[in-house]
C-alpha cells in the first residue's frame, strides 16, 4: 500500500491522476474510462472507502448504482446530483439573476427602454420579467433539493425587495411604468420557497398564504403571477387548503376574497367547491351579474333538482351577461346568431359557451320549447366551429327535419352571412350582399343533385354582370378581390402580377380554417379556369377603384403610386389613361408625382 502512495505521487507531481484525467482527457472519454473501472470493480467497496473521503460523493454514488444502468433516462435527474453540484449549479444560476437586478434602476440600462428619440425613456417590466422567467425555468426543479442546504428561508422575499428597491430608485421624470409582472416561472420558484419554508410550522397553510400574501402588500412595483399562484394554491393537500380557506374568514382576506377579480376570491372559490358546496353556490349566485362563468353551477343544481324552469331563467340571465346587455335585451338561442350578437371575444370560451348552449337544448327539451332546442344544438356546434362548414352543414341538415325547421333555416343563412363577412374582413364587410359567391358555394354543399352545375352559373353570371357593369364592379370588387385569391393556382399570379397581388388582393398572412375551407371547396368545383377570367375584369375595371388623390392624407400618395403600379402591370394602357387625366387634374402634387416615379413608372 505504501508503494502505491509512492508511485500514485510520483507519477502524478503536485496533482493527482484524477487532475491530470480531467486535463487531458474529454468529458465522453472520462465516462468510458468510468464505465470500464467499475465493471471490473466492487463497488461497494468503492462507496465505503468514499465515505472516508468524502461522503457526498458516495451517497451520490450509491444513489447512481442503486438506480440502475439499465434504465433510459432523458436528460439530468436532479435527485441524483451531489450537494456540491446542486450548489454550483444553483450558484451558477444566482450569478445570472443577480447579474438582471443590477441592470434595474439604471436609467442608461437594459429594461430603461426608449421607444422614439423624441419620446422620454420609460422601465420595461415585461422584459426584466421575461429574462427572469427564462433564469427561473432552470432553477424551479433543483429547489427541493437545495432548500435544505442553502438554509435561507428569505432569498426569494429579499431578492423581491431589491428588485422593487431598485425599480423605485428610476427618476420620476422616466414615468412610472407598470411594475414588474413576475412570470410563471418566478411565482412557482417564490411559492415554492414559501411553502417548503412554513411545512414545519403548527399550521403550515396559515402560515404559507401569510407570507404569499405579505409579498403582494409589501411590495407595489413587483407582483406574482395570478394563474401560477392559482394553479399553486389548489395543488397543495386538502388539509392545507381547509387551513387557507378558514384562513379567508379573517378581516385580513374577506375584502380580497370578495374581490371577484382577485387571485384570493378565485382560490377561495375553488376551496368552496371543494369544502362547502352551499357557500359555493351562494357565491356563484352573488355573482352571476358581474361574471356570466358562475352560472354553470346554478344551472347544473336546478337540473338536479328537477327546476327546468329555474334552469332556463339562469341561462337567459348568464348569457345577458355573457353578452353585456341589459335585462329588456335578454338573448335567446332561436332569436339570432350569438356569433353576430357577442360584443367580446374570447377563444377559451367557446367551449364553456357551447356546452351551456347544449344545456340549454336539454332543458328546452323538458320544458316543451321545440324552437329552443333545435336552435340551441344548431349554435352549440357553430359557436365554437363556425368555419368548419361540414360540421355546421352535418348539423344543419340533421335538425332542419324537425317541427323547428324554420327557425333553423333562418340561423343558418345567419351564419352564412357571418362567414361571407368573415372572409371579406374590411370595414365594408357589414354592407355586403346576402347573396355572393362565398353563400352559393355554402349551398352547393348541401348535397341536392345538380349543385355544382347550379353554382358555377350562378359564378358565370355574377362574372359577366362584373364584367360588363363598372358600378356593379366598384360595389362588388372586394368579394371579387377574395375569389380571386381564393381559385385554384391564384398563386401564379404573384408571379405574373406581383403589384397586383400584393396591394389589390386580400392579405393573408396565415391562412385560417375559414380561408382553407373555401379554397378547398372552390377547387372541388372545378374554378380553376376562372383565374383568367377575373384577371380580364381587373384589366377592364382596376383604374376605377383607384385611391383619389384629393382624399391623400397629409400629401402621403405611397398607396396611390402602388395601385398606379398594379394597374401598370395588368394594363398598360388604362394606365396611360388615368395618367394623362391625373396630369391635368393633379399636377401640382409634387409628393404625387415623386411616389409614381420612385416606383420606376413611365410619366
Amino acid at each position: 500500500m505504501e508503494k502505491k502512495e509512492k508511485h500514485r505521487k510520483k507519477s502524478s507531481g503536485n496533482s493527482s491522476v484524477g487532475e491530470i484525467l480531467i486535463g487531458c482527457l474529454t468529458k465522453e472519454q472520462i465516462a468510458q474510462l468510468l464505465d470500464v473501472i467499475f465493471a471490473k470493480t466492487d463497488v461497494a467497496e468503492s462507496i465505503d472507502e468514499l465515505k472516508k473521503v468524502d461522503p457526498d460523493v458516495a451517497e451520490t454514488l450509491d444513489k447512481i448504482v442503486s438506480l440502475g444502468s439499465t434504465k433510459t433516462r432523458e436528460g439530468p435527474v436532479n435527485r441524483l446530483f451531489s450537494n456540491k453540484k446542486i450548489l454550483e449549479l444553483w450558484d451558477s444560476l444566482w450569478d445570472k439573476w443577480h447579474s438582471i437586478v443590477a441592470e434595474v434602476g439604471d436609467e442608461e440600462g437594459k429594461y430603461a427602454v426608449q421607444d422614439a428619440d423624441w419620446e422620454p425613456p420609460y422601465f420595461d417590466g415585461y422584459a426584466l420579467a421575461e429574462d427572469l422567467d427564462e433564469i427561473a425555468k432552470d432553477t424551479v426543479p433543483l429547489i427541493d433539493d437545495v432548500y435544505d442546504i442553502v438554509k435561507n428561508p428569505n432569498i426569494f422575499y429579499d431578492t423581491i425587495e431589491e428588485i422593487n428597491s431598485n425599480i423605485s430608485s428610476y427618476p420620476e421624470w422616466m414615468g412610472e411604468g407598470e411594475g414588474c409582472p413576475l412570470g410563471k416561472n418566478v411565482t412557482r420558484c417564490v411559492l415554492k420557497w414559501f411553502w417548503l419554508g412554513s411545512q414545519k410550522e403548527t399550521q403550515p397553510g396559515i402560515v404559507f398564504l401569510a407570507r404569499a400574501n405579505n409579498l403582494e402588500e409589501e411590495f407595489d412595483n413587483v407582483y406574482l403571477n395570478d394563474d401560477e399562484c392559482l394553479s399553486f394554491f389548489v395543488k397543495l393537500p386538502d388539509t392545507i387548503c381547509r387551513q387557507i380557506y378558514e384562513q379567508f374568514n379573517d378581516n385580513k382576506y374577506k375584502q380580497k376574497v370578495d374581490e371577484t377579480h382577485s387571485k384570493w376570491h378565485k382560490i377561495n372559490h375553488i376551496y368552496e367547491e371543494r369544502f362547502d358546496s352551499t357557500k359555493y353556490l351562494e357565491t356563484c349566485n352573488k355573482h352571476l351579474a358581474k361574471n356570466w362563468q358562475y352560472g354553470k353551477p346554478l344551472i347544473d343544481d336546478a337540473i338536479a333538482q328537477g327546476n327546468y324552469q329555474k334552469a332556463d331563467l339562469l341561462l337567459q340571465k348568464t348569457f345577458l351577461v355573457y353578452l353585456h346587455s341589459d335585462e329588456k335585451n335578454v338573448w335567446y338561442p332561436e332569436t339570432s346568431l350569438l356569433l353576430a350578437e357577442q360584443k367580446y371575444y374570447y377563444e377559451d370560451d367557446e367551449k364553456e359557451i357551447a356546452d351551456l348552449l347544449n344545456l340549454w337544448a336539454e332543458v328546452s327539451e323538458k320544458i316543451g320549447n321545440a324552437e329552443r332546442t333545435g336552435a340551441s344544438k344548431l349554435q352549440s356546434v357553430m359557436y365554437p366551429t363556425p368555419e368548419d362548414w361540414i360540421k355546421v352543414i352535418y348539423e344543419y341538415k340533421k335538425l332542419r327535419l324537425d317541427e323547428a325547421r324554420d327557425v333553423i333555416d333562418t340561423l343558418f343563412l345567419e351564419w352564412q352571412k357571418e362567414m361571407a363577412e368573415r372572409s371579406i374582413r374590411t370595414g365594408l364587410d357589414k354592407n355586403i350582399s346576402s347573396d355572393t359567391w362565398i353563400h352559393w358555394l355554402i349551398e352547393s354543399q348541401l348535397d341536392v343533385p345538380g349543385k355544382k352545375e347550379w353554382f358555377l352559373k350562378k359564378l358565370n353570371e355574377w362574372l359577366d354582370c362584373l364584367k360588363n357593369d363598372g358600378k356593379a364592379f366598384k360595389q362588388q370588387w372586394i368579394l371579387l378581390a377574395r375569389l380571386t385569391k381564393d381559385l385554384p393556382d391564384s398563386d401564379n399570379l404573384k408571379k405574373q402580377y406581383p403589384t397586383f397581388f400584393k396591394v389589390v388582393l386580400p392579405m393573408d398572412p396565415v391562412l385560417s380554417k375559414l380561408d382553407k375551407i373555401r379554397c378547398e371547396k372552390l377547387k372541388e368545383m372545378d374554378t380553376g379556369i376562372y383565374v383568367s377570367i377575373v384577371i380580364d375584369i381587373w384589366k377592364e375595371h382596376l383604374h376605377c377603384i383607384l385611391p383619389d388623390p384629393t382624399k391623400s392624407h397629409k400629401s402621403r400618395y405611397y398607396e396611390h403610386a402602388k395601385w398606379m403600379r398594379a394597374l401598370y402591370e395588368l394594363n398598360p394602357d388604362g394606365y396611360k389613361k388615368v395618367l394623362s387625366h391625373w396630369q391635368k387634374t393633379h399636377k401640382q402634387r409634387r409628393n404625387l408625382w415623386h411616389y409614381i416615379k420612385e416606383e420606376q413608372l413611365p410619366v
